[in-house]
């Protein structure tokens, strides 16, 4: 990058002789203009070639989009840098997020990355493009961007906000690199999981500041609308009414935003419950009622009643989801003590040992260190016990 840069402030100031002399001055407007081809840009977008020197690899344009205007999905064999100089513009990689550039904003795009970048829909955008070659060639184009791409809600900003920066800027190191940048990315879970872990553990500890955020992202990494609105009807369970009603304005305004209505919502009262595996659940009740039966008896009857032969039994989250956000919340809070047996039926229904020590990893950031230490020995246990009940078979 630095290299580039330097080369950049050579050669758009500095080339060829002229009259003896090694430097030369390009005036502005000497160089021409082209218009983006129709093969590889959709709207009105003009291409003004800043440097191509055959002395080098590192060629530079500065190239304007009229509004509605963007490129076709594309890649570059050694990256491109863009400098944004004026207007609004948008910037996606291939299954990744729409996000939203400004003047002064510097994009970075390694190499072999598919990915498009215009205007908004209604202000235009310039940028200075930077690339170098490989062997002659700077660019691959692909599809156009259909509107559908082009259309999708802009994600929120990912970066720690200007007010983190200017009071504590090892915070927003440490999100920007640490959090963002490698946790998120690292391959033990996926993204969707990611997300669905993260929002369980806003939601159950009541931090409603990062919300909006997260219910983008969890919507961009492939959350349903339902899905979300069945994740915090759960917790009010396992979290309380005063933690589910905290998150409601979140995810109203994201819905409102992206046009999210109740069609896409699960039914108050599902027409098709999911089917109850009598067996378990008869030993759970039985269990819970001989030890509690006395103690609690409401209790014990809403568990059974309202939440294992309800609230569980409703299709809006998968049995596997359902029991990932439990688990989340429950380790959030610190609440191991209910966490053997909802880590062992997320385990039932499809959790991985290696996967379940991710999940613990991951709400370190969100929940802190000790409270995923503390989940550390529970986790420990039902892994050991699910281990010598399959070589018992």
């Amino acid at each position: 990058m630095i290299r580039a840069c330097a080369t950049l402030v050579a050669l758009g100031l500095l080339a060829g002789p002229a009259s003896g002399e090694a430097m030369r001055v390009f005036p502005a407007g000497s160089r021409p203009t082209v218009a983006g081809p129709e093969a590889t840009f959709t709207g009105t977008v003009r291409v003004d070639p800043q440097f191509a020197s055959p002395d080098s690899r590192l060629s530079a344009g500065h190239v304007t989009f009229a509004p509605g205007a963007r490129s076709a999905w594309h890649t570059h064999p050694a990256g491109q840098v863009l400098i944004v100089t004026s207007g609004t513009g948008w910037v996606q990689e291939w299954n990744g997020r729409k996000r939203e550039i400004k003047p002064g904003d510097v994009v970075w795009t390694p190499p072999g990355v598919k990915h498009w970048h215009g205007a908004t829909a209604t202000t235009a955008m310039s940028h200075l493009a930077v690339q170098e070659s490989v062997e002659g060639r700077n660019v691959a184009w692909m599809e156009k961007v259909d509107d559908a791409h082009y259309a999708a809600p802009v994600a929120p900003a990912e970066v720690a906000a200007p007010s983190t920066q200017a009071v504590a800027p090892a915070l927003a190191r440490y999100t920007e690199g640490t959090l963002l940048g490698e946790v998120w990315t690292r391959p033990g879970l996926s993204p969707r999981d990611r997300s669905l872990v993260t929002l369980a553990a806003l939601i159950a500890r009541g931090q409603t500041v990062e919300l909006p955020f997260h219910v983008g992202r969890a919507l961009d990494n492939g959350v349903t609308p339902g899905e979300i609105a069945e994740t915090v009807t759960h917790l009010a369970f396992y979290a309380g009414w005063g933690s589910a009603d905290a998150a409601l304005p979140a995810l109203r305004a994201a819905f409102a935003q992206r046009g999210i209505g109740a069609d896409r919502l699960p039914e108050a009262v599902p027409a098709q419950p999911l089917p109850l595996d009598q067996a378990a659940e008869s030993r759970r009740a039985a269990r819970v009622e001989a030890e509690f039966g006395t103690v609690s008896p409401n209790l014990v009857k809403d568990t059974t009643e309202i939440l294992f032969r309800d609230l569980w039994l409703r299709p809006g989250l998968a049995p596997r989801d359902r029991s990932l956000v439990t688990v989340s919340a429950l380790v959030a809070n610190s609440q191991v003590a209910q966490m053997p047996y909802h880590l062992d039926r997320a385990m039932d229904a499809g959790l991985t040992k290696e996967q379940a020590g991710e999940v613990i990893a991951h709400l370190a950031y969100y929940a802190g260190w000790p409270s995923a230490f503390s989940a550390l020995p529970v986790a420990r246990s039902v892994f050991e016990a699910r281990n010598s009940e399959e070589r018992a078979k």
